[in-house]
């Protein structure tokens, strides 16, 4: 009975933010890299608990699985802030998302990918599942 109390609650507790705290960080992270100045675009809805909603699930362009509330889905599609310059990307910065299904990265002028493991172990996880990278063949 106790046992399945405190799985309850943890259940519960576990959705209280939506995504977990690793996943939210990672987020937060990878929007102070593509978009830092962001008011408008389209991660502007994307705010830790201190400015907004800390449930990431509920984020445009994210989408969770319901029982693990993973991401499952990432849609950066046109965030980066192009004003940046040219965008090299740094697929280690997608390794906190274990469960992503699908990534889009199209219209965000990617010009190349950093030399690191990072997109390695991503294609090599997508490739297990049998998922996809939206342009991930112009970028390797």
């Amino acid at each position: 009975m106790l046992l399945t109390f405190l799985t309850s609650v943890g259940q519960w507790y576990g959705r209280c933010y939506g995504c977990l705290l690793e996943e939210r960080t990672g987020l937060l992270e990878i929007k102070a890299l593509i978009d830092p100045n962001s008011v408008q675009g389209e991660l502007s809805d994307w705010m830790d608990e201190k400015e907004g909603s800390g449930n990431c699930c509920e984020w445009s362009g994210i989408e969770c699985d319901n029982s693990t509330r993973r991401v499952i889905h990432l849609s950066l599609n046109g965030a980066y802030d192009w004003s940046l310059g040219d965008w090299v990307l740094n697929a280690s910065m997608f390794l906190p998302f274990k469960e992503l299904q699908s990534l889009d990265l199209s219209r965000n002028g990617l010009v190349g990918c950093s030399e690191n493991q990072g997109l390695n172990v991503l294609s090599s996880r997508f490739e297990e599942t049998g998922e996809t990278i939206s342009q991930r063949n112009s970028i390797q």
